[in-house]
């Protein structure tokens, strides 16, 4: 089974991309919807539906696997070891870490404007709760800094704070990730745009712990 993996920053589309792709034809397996959740400390904001066990996430999710067509790729976002408290199968994780990628690219007001999208209606109590959860990876003076904005009702300004923090993890993860690109002559015509990278990301924050920061994920949008 052949796996392409869609990455990029916070924001920049790749749950959008992935309904796209599904919508032309593609073979797509939404994980973070079979887990009811977005993958973060903010994971479960705005999602109603009950999020399964681990015993009903493992059945869907071989469920989907098992109605796949071997002869063709199969396209999957970006995900860690597991989505929220569930976890993916050791199989699966070390083929998206071997798969080829796709990486979205966008400019920082549509990555703000989408999040704002999915979360800028939420309760500020929720919001507040979420980002509580990751106060020491944050640090004090940012954390208060996003519950100052989501007080103040300016979910817009509270999201680009967090997304410096997202971006940050990102690059530091990028600046292991040795896995290659799809050539452009493999990708569906949805993939064939400017907005797709075929630049490395900036290898600048080194320094920062590359766990701790992955242990936060991202906003999943």
């Amino acid at each position: 089974m052949r796996f392409i993996v869609l990455t990029g920053l916070t924001g920049s589309g790749k749950s959008d991309m992935l309904c796209r792709l599904a919508t032309a034809g593609e073979q797509v397996i939404d994980l973070e919807a079979l887990a009811a959740h977005r993958g973060s400390s903010f994971g479960r904001i705005g999602i109603t539906r009950p999020q399964p066990s681990q015993a009903s996430f493992d059945a869907q999710l071989h469920d989907a696997l098992e109605g796949i067509d071997p002869d063709r790729p199969v396209w999957l976002e970006d995900e860690g070891p597991h989505i929220g408290p569930l976890w993916l199968p050791r199989e699966l994780t070390g083929a998206i870490r071997d798969a080829a990628t796709v990486e979205l690219v966008s400019l920082l007001e549509e990555r703000v404007r989408r999040l704002v999208a999915t979360y800028g209606r939420a309760d500020p109590a929720e919001l507040i709760e979420a980002t509580q959860r990751i106060r020491r990876r944050l640090g004090n003076a940012r954390a208060d800094r996003i519950i100052s904005h989501f007080h103040a009702g300016h979910p817009d300004q509270a999201i680009r704070v967090l997304l410096k923090y997202f971006d940050e993890g990102y690059v530091v993860r990028s600046a292991s990730d040795a896995r290659t690109e799809l050539p452009a002559h493999d990708r569906p015509a949805l993939l064939i745009k400017p907005q797709m990278s075929t630049r490395p990301m900036p290898r600048d924050t080194r320094h920062a712990s590359r766990t701790a920061l992955e242990q936060a994920g991202d906003l999943a949008v």
